[in-house]
């Protein structure tokens, strides 16, 4: 098969566990001999930004990458890899549909706002199967942030449907109608079984901390033990305050984030995973529990699969709304409850005062992971995706030559009158307050899920749009820095 993976964010090296599993999903594929391809992205465009992704592959042994009109080509495992730096990903992943002429394309929730999927859709012939790793991700049913039914119709376009654990499965299955099944498709590095002793004198460690990961757990426990070392490790969703937060802390140690998750366990002695809303899978997790170090983690979503068993599972009043806002981060606001940490601070305090039972679950934990990962491979994945037919009938229209011929046919009376209705019955926006014709064009501008707000610095202006062109106005709200409009002034003639 061809397989083209449709990836709205960095594809290598990844620090997310989404986006590596959808990286080791591909090698695995291709060392079945199927040809693979991933277009990829920087998290944020501009030469500078090329510049110092070419500088990191080098640092990592990747010698001499073709760079073609502002994309980064080359292979790693049998992977083609295309990584748009400085120029149009949906032109680019467009393109490479017409070249690469998939029998199979891979979308995600990586790609929330759907751009990927939305073109991989038009494919004539390719097949598209959608991995969903994030109910918040998807937008339908209680776990999502921005609930759509348009966008709910291109999932349901899909060819197949995968969730990355049963409880995403199901969730899938029960707020959309949609028939998705659970197949594994967060595969292993080959180096995760090695044995590895956990550090007695590690960190307390956090990946992620911010919000919807529970920093709130982890702040707490960092204050009930200040003689203790905590480690945290920012990603996509730690902001300004987060930061702030763990800076205040004296015995909090802020390490930076690793693609190889040995350099961090080597480190570490527990792993608090205190998330307050339903976490997929969590591949760290297992990750964790090969190298035999204990992990705390709440009982929501689909941990429970991951934790496969071993203590501690652990309570938390989980996250049920959301503001109808992104915060710098570009990661939805979220209401956070108040916690109890008493089983928090229970469970910490044996694990690091009673070096048996410390033993007991480090060797549980490994044995667990090692019997599960004895049983994971591509081949669920790889049969799905050879059995899965084109779905023909479900494919969403796209007839743009009816629709501008008919537009044609209008006489000028009818085309105004047509403008004034679609301007009438534009639903206002209750996110970007103000953003009206009256004040000129707006173009308004999203990263990935895991962007940050420096997307929307001038540099970053999208493909063919000189940045001295733009003006950076705020939009009236409580959080400017979340919800920038990039306005394009008008030029006279």
């Amino acid at each position: 098969m061809r397989i083209l993976l449709a990836q709205n964010s960095l594809y290598y090296p990844a620090h997310g566990g989404g986006d590596k599993s959808n990286r080791l999903l591909m090698e695995a594929l291709a060392a079945r001999g199927h040809q693979c391809l991933a277009v990829a992205r920087l998290s944020i465009f501009g030469e500078s930004q090329q510049q110092r992704y070419l500088a990191d592959l080098a640092a990592r042994g990747v010698s001499n990458p073709l760079v073609d009109g502002g994309v980064v080509i080359f292979p790693r495992a049998g992977v083609g890899i295309h990584v748009v730096a400085n120029a149009n990903l949906r032109a680019h992943f467009a393109a490479q549909i017409a070249a690469f002429r998939p029998d199979v394309i891979l979308a995600s929730t990586d790609d929330p706002a759907q751009l990927l999927l939305d073109v991989a859709l038009r494919a004539e012939s390719a097949r598209v199967v959608y991995l969903v790793r994030a109910t918040l991700a998807v937008p339908f049913g209680p776990d999502c942030a921005f609930p759509s039914e348009a966008k709910t119709q291109r999932i349901r376009a899909a060819d197949a449907v995968l969730g990355v654990s049963q409880y995403v499965a199901d969730y899938v299955r029960q707020w959309s109608g949609i028939p998705a099944v659970h197949v594994p498709i967060s595969l292993l590095e080959p180096e995760d079984a090695a044995l590895a002793v956990p550090d007695p004198n590690g960190f307390v460690t956090m990946v992620n901390p911010c919000a919807v990961k529970g920093i709130a757990i982890f702040l707490a426990l960092a204050d009930a033990f200040p003689h203790i070392p905590f480690a945290a490790v920012p990603t996509w969703g730690t902001n300004d305050q987060d930061r702030a937060d763990l800076a205040a802390r004296s015995n909090v140690t802020v390490l930076p984030p690793v693609d190889r998750i040995d350099h961090l366990l080597a480190r570490t002695r527990v792993l608090l995973v205190p998330s307050l809303w339903a976490e997929a899978r969590s591949r760290i997790i297992l990750e964790a529990m090969l190298r035999g170090v204990p992990v705390m983690a709440s009982n929501v979503g689909g941990i429970p699969e991951a934790k496969m068993g071993v203590p501690y599972l652990l309570p938390v009043n989980p996250i049920a709304r959301y503001q109808t806002r992104l915060d710098a981060q570009m990661v939805p606001i979220a209401e956070v409850p108040p916690q109890n940490i008493a089983p928090w601070r229970q469970a910490l305090q044996r694990l690091l005062t009673d070096p048996a039972h410390y033993e007991d679950i480090a060797q549980a934990s490994r044995a667990a992971a090692l019997d599960y990962q004895a049983h994971l491979t591509i081949d669920p994945f790889e049969r799905l995706l050879l059995g899965t037919p084109k779905q023909e009938s479900s494919k969403p229209s796209h007839d743009r030559k009816g629709v501008v011929s008919a537009l044609q046919n209008l006489t000028e009376d009818k085309r105004r009158l047509l403008a004034l209705r679609l301007r009438k019955n534009a639903p206002a926006s209750a996110w970007f307050p103000g953003a009206d014709s009256a004040t000129g064009e707006r173009l308004f501008c999203f990263p990935h899920g895991s962007g940050s707000s420096a997307f929307l610095m001038p540099e970053a202006a999208p493909h063919g749009f000189p940045p001295h062109l733009f003006q950076c106005a705020s939009a009236r709200s409580a959080c400017p820095a979340a919800n920038r409009v990039w306005r394009k002034p008008r030029f006279k003639k």
